[in-house]
């Protein structure tokens, strides 16, 4: 699996941030339903979706940006939600103490004409994913677990933080939503769920459906 990254460094301030900007994701869209996070994904990008979780684990030092808000293809047939419910992703682990609200001046700089970022191509084998079996961690549902995801929205983006390990978790199973999508019959889909003691109780469920068929996005939205 190969994960196409930009990387940026932005400086505000005393503070600097390495951004890894994650490409390819074609056929992704991230909205706010008002009840979940929801995503759409056909299957090359629930695997990158899987590869780019998996790059926040091993990466507690940056930034991972997901742009999903601007997309020119959407599900065959589906109603797009409302523009001002499109999000963006950010992960990043929360060691960082990376207040969200700083998410847009980052991003704007990070963007700003004449630094274009360095080039990099991430790969991942089949066997750096957690197998279903794994997911199961000890101690997820005590109360001292420290490692949950936590979510904070700021300038049109999910801002994710938590520890490796749910979003290692939450990679295989995006993975596994890649690897039996095509197979399945009806509605496909993986999901974080409060359950599994890894999100932080104020966390709504994330709901990622596997869609196979897609279209152009028609000019009058």
């Amino acid at each position: 699996m190969r994960l196409s990254v930009t990387e940026h460094h932005v400086r505000l301030g005393p503070h600097a941030y390495r951004v890894l900007r994650v490409g390819g994701l074609r056929r992704a869209l991230c909205y706010d339903n008002e009840h979940w996070l929801s995503l759409w994904v056909d299957r090359a990008a629930a695997a990158e979706l899987a590869a780019a979780w998996l790059l926040a684990s091993r990466s507690p030092r940056s930034l991972v940006h997901l742009p999903l808000r601007r997309r020119d293809e959407r599900p065959l047939g589906a109603a797009l939600p409302e523009p001002h419910r499109a999000r963006d992703l950010l992960l990043l682990h929360h060691s960082l103490q990376f207040p969200a609200s700083r998410w847009k001046e980052v991003r704007a700089r990070a963007g700003r004409a004449g630094q274009a970022g360095s080039q990099h191509t991430v790969e991942f084998r089949r066997a750096d994913f957690p197998l279903p079996a794994d997911q199961g961690v000890p101690g997820a549902h005590h109360a001292e677990f420290r490692d949950r995801l936590g979510l904070s929205t700021a300038a049109d983006t999910f801002v994710l933080s938590g520890s490796a390990l749910p979003f290692a978790d939450a990679a295989a199973a995006f993975f596994d939503l890649a690897d039996t999508g095509p197979y399945q019959q009806g509605h496909v889909c993986a999901e974080l769920h409060p359950g599994s003691g890894l999100l932080e109780p104020s966390m709504p469920l994330m709901h990622v459906e596997y869609r196979a068929e897609w279209e152009p996005v028609p000019q009058d939205g």
